[in-house]
């Protein structure tokens, strides 16, 4: 670090080191990290006019992304006013994206600050004919990139063709052998999901059946998606009609894929007030609109009317035996209460707000303590004590904790609208809406309703 002290006389300029390596192998070997932190360092301390402000690490992320943890960290104290010169070893460890590098060498001119490439010298945005110059080698950066991933993807539709597996990982059903798929032990379960399927057109039922009989247990998507409409199942990949050894025959297959694209209830969709709204407060899934048929109670004349009403049921009981909140909120119900319940609950929500959002206790100091520990262990990658892995994890885990703990300001919310219906006679108001435009009421207000096995309810707003 720069003693600041002797340089009174001096402008200094806030300097960011920027390291990055778009793999562990070259982090260990090459231009690696400590590499670049001492390329760098050695650099600001020969120029008395620069302090470093922050170090930023991108590790095993690609040149050719924007989306980088430590690069949108960096972004942000541009935006900040907080670095004046950012620093880094080479252009291709800045960029390897001409559209991105020029996006960015926008912002940062924008914001008045320059870069160097301390191991390229010869790179200057200053002129004209120096930004072209640059902007032509980060072509060339962004040619030699994609020419690496054009021979990954010949080298993937080279074992396609052969029938050899891309990756580590295998269907259900199969197993790697001689870097093939070939048929396991699970093979004949695959063979029972189709025909179950093809039984009941009912990815719920194959659930409960799987689940029941043998003991497997998958959720419906990973049932639709990885294995009814995979063509691996027949033998078919890429294009490649014998890839691999078949599980299921054709014809099973065709008619899988033709009952799951016609899968549609024949009963008319209903409308529903709070569909997608209405959650379970004891298992916390959505609730399914439902309708339910049932038959009131005998008239004077022992006769009884059948009768039709909406209702929100939680799927994990109904449909999976997995939560025990098997009652039934019926629309109307729902609706009542919310009329009758809105404006004491509203009333509720804006005293709990302005008393939330007073000033809170300070947390600087447990902030600047999580973030020196961010910082030991950087620095405990760079000298090679702890693996990139460890490091990512551990570097996570401390990141979590600083987004955890409470902010000095209180989110600003804007409680114009809500003060204004509450000093509305929205009760009455509502008898007049059409449905469509209850729907709208609800909408805007309510986020979310729970709806508990002891009947009670749980409004979350907006």
């Amino acid at each position: 670090m720069i003693d600041i002290k002797k340089r009174k006389e001096t402008t200094l300029h806030h300097v960011a080191l920027y390291l990055r390596v778009s793999s562990d192998k070259q982090a260990k070997t090459g231009d690696s990290l400590r590499e670049q932190l001492e390329t760098l360092q050695n650099y600001a301390n020969k120029h008395e006019d620069m302090v470093v402000y922050d170090t930023y690490i991108d590790d095993g992320i690609s040149g050719q992304k924007i989306n980088r943890d430590d690069f949108t960290r960096l972004m942000d104290d541009v935006k900040s006013g907080k670095i004046d010169i950012i620093l880094f070893t080479k252009l291709d460890r800045w960029f390897r994206s001409l559209r991105h590098y020029l996006n960015t060498q926008a912002l940062l001119e924008e914001h008045g600050i320059t870069w160097t490439a301390v191991s390229q010298p010869f790179f200057d945005t200053t002129t004209a004919h120096g930004r072209a110059f640059v902007a032509q080698s980060m072509t060339w950066a962004e040619l030699e990139a994609q020419n690496d991933s054009e021979r990954i993807l010949a080298v993937f539709d080279s074992k396609v063709k052969f029938g050899e597996v891309i990756s580590g990982t295998a269907p259900f059903g199969y197993r790697i052998e001689n870097k093939r798929l070939v048929p396991d032990e699970n093979a004949k379960f695959v063979v029972e999901i189709f025909e179950h399927y093809k039984k009941t057109s009912n990815l719920i039922e194959v659930m409960k059946y799987m689940r029941e009989n043998y003991g497997i247990d998958r959720t419906a998507p990973t049932y639709r998606r990885s294995i009814l409409k995979n063509r691996k199942y027949i033998g078919e990949f890429r294009g490649n009609l014998n890839y691999c050894e078949s599980i299921v025959d054709r014809e099973t297959f065709d008619l899988v894929q033709h009952l799951l694209s016609h899968n549609i209830k024949a009963n008319k969709v209903n409308d529903y007030l709070f569909s997608g709204m209405v959650r379970c407060g004891d298992c916390g899934s959505a609730m399914a609109a439902h309708q339910v048929h049932g038959i009131g109670h005998p008239r004077l004349d022992g006769t009884r009317k059948k009768y039709k009403r909406n209702g929100y049921r939680c799927k994990r009981h109904f449909d999976l035996k997995l939560c025990d909140n098997k009652k039934i909120l019926f629309e109307s119900t729902l609706e009542k209460y919310l009329i009758s319940h809105l404006r004491e609950d509203l009333e509720g929500y804006v005293g709990e707000y302005e008393i939330a959002s007073a000033p809170i206790i300070s947390t600087n100091a447990k902030r600047k303590q999580i973030e020196d520990k961010i910082e030991r262990l950087k620095d405990l990658y760079l000298n090679e004590l702890i693996s990139m892995d460890e490091f990512k994890i551990d570097r996570a885990k401390l990141l979590d904790h600083l987004s955890a703990i409470p902010q000095q300001e209180y989110p600003k919310r804007d409680l114009s609208k809500v003060k204004e219906l509450l000093n509305s006679n929205f009760e009455d108001i509502y008898s007049t809406f059409n449905f469509n435009e209850k729907v709208r009421f609800w909408r805007s207000i309510l986020q979310e309703i729970r709806f508990f096995s002891d009947r009670s309810i749980k409004l979350i707003f907006m």
